[in-house]
Formats: structure tokens, C-alpha cells, sequence
């Protein structure tokens, strides 16, 4: 007879698992919206026009990705954050509670502007600009993460930025998550995005 608590017990966890999943794409897909609309903004453009159309070879990528990630003090980091871009995108999230980081990626993947510093300059090996950039989805939620460098759990959002039907870059939002809902999920995995 004690079975069927046990068995009810398990049912209404999954119920909450189920329930905590919903919960957090709901929040992330209503996301959608807000990164389409910093997408499409004019200045936004500019600056990924900008940056796309000046040289930066795949050699040059990953010895900027480096010393990015080796050095908190790096020049490249204050140049992104302190852009007018940046400062664009800020004023586009400010009002949102549950927006962590948001950041604008080029055609090769690298950051073009960013709210706050990342843990790394380029994006590009990421799933984020992959889905988005190269496969072309128009909106990419990721699963649920812990992220370890900054010991907060988050969901990110992603959509391409396009110009004449052409992608040119690409938009992420960094979800905040509480951490019942978090832990409420059957997919939360570990990530190394968010530097705070």
C-alpha cells in the first residue's frame, strides 16, 4: 500500500519538472520579441556593417578570443562594452529584469557591442550564432545552464540580424533563472558564458 504515495509523489514531481520547463522557454520565447527588435535597429546595423566589413582573419580571431579570455584587463573588452552600440542595446534591455547580457555578434561571430563582458570574444564555435547565423533559424532558445563562472543559472535567446534577406550577425539575450526553476528541469547543463 505504500506504493501508490510513492507513485503519486513521482507523478506530481514530474508535473513541477514539466511545469518548470514550460515556465522558463515561456520566459525566453517572450524574449523573442525584444532581441528581433535590437535586431532590427538602425544604429545596430551600422555598427555590424561596420565591423563585417573590416579585416579580421580566422588567425586574427582566435589570438584576439585568446587574450581576451586571458586577460579580464584587455583593451578589446572595454572597447566593446564602452561602444556607442553598447550603449544602444543597453538602453533596449534596461527595463527588462531578467536580462542578464545581451550582446551583437558579426558575420564571423566575434562581438560587435555587448552590455557587459563575456567570457570570451568570439561567438562563432557557439550554438547560439551557429543556429542563427549559419542555419538560418529565425529565433534559437537554448536549454537551461548553470553557468559556472558566474555561479548564475540562465537561458539565452538568439536571432539573426538581416539586411536585404542576407544575415549579417546576430543578437543573444541572457536570461536570468531562478534557481528553483533551474534545478526544476530535466536538461540543465553547465555553461561558461557570463562573466560577472
Amino acid at each position: 500500500m505504500m506504493l501508490l504515495p510513492v507513485i503519486a509523489l513521482m507523478a506530481l514531481s514530474g508535473q513541477a519538472e514539466t511545469t518548470a520547463a514550460v515556465r522558463i522557454k515561456d520566459t525566453a520565447y517572450a524574449r523573442v520579441a525584444r532581441a528581433q527588435a535590437i535586431a532590427r535597429d538602425s544604429s545596430i546595423h551600422a555598427a555590424v556593417a561596420a565591423s563585417n566589413a573590416s579585416v579580421e582573419s580566422p588567425d586574427l580571431v582566435r589570438r584576439r578570443d585568446a587574450l581576451w579570455i586571458a586577460n579580464l584587463h584587455d583593451p578589446l573588452r572595454q572597447a566593446i562594452v564602452q561602444a556607442p552600440c553598447s550603449a544602444k542595446v543597453r538602453e533596449m534591455v534596461k527595463d527588462d529584469p531578467f536580462v542578464a547580457e545581451a550582446f551583437v555578434m558579426n558575420d564571423r561571430g566575434t562581438l560587435v557591442c555587448s552590455i557587459a563582458e563575456t567570457s570570451d570574444y568570439w561567438q562563432g564555435d557557439e550554438s547560439k550564432w551557429q543556429r542563427t547565423f549559419v542555419d538560418g533559424e529565425d529565433a534559437f532558445v537554448e536549454e537551461p545552464a548553470f553557468d559556472a563562472s558566474s555561479g548564475k543559472y540562465a537561458i539565452q535567446v538568439s536571432v539573426p540580424i538581416a539586411e536585404a534577406g542576407r544575415r549579417v550577425g546576430a543578437v543573444t539575450l541572457t536570461l536570468k533563472l531562478n534557481r528553483q526553476d533551474a534545478m526544476g528541469t530535466n536538461t540543465l547543463t553547465i555553461r561558461g558564458s557570463i562573466v560577472r
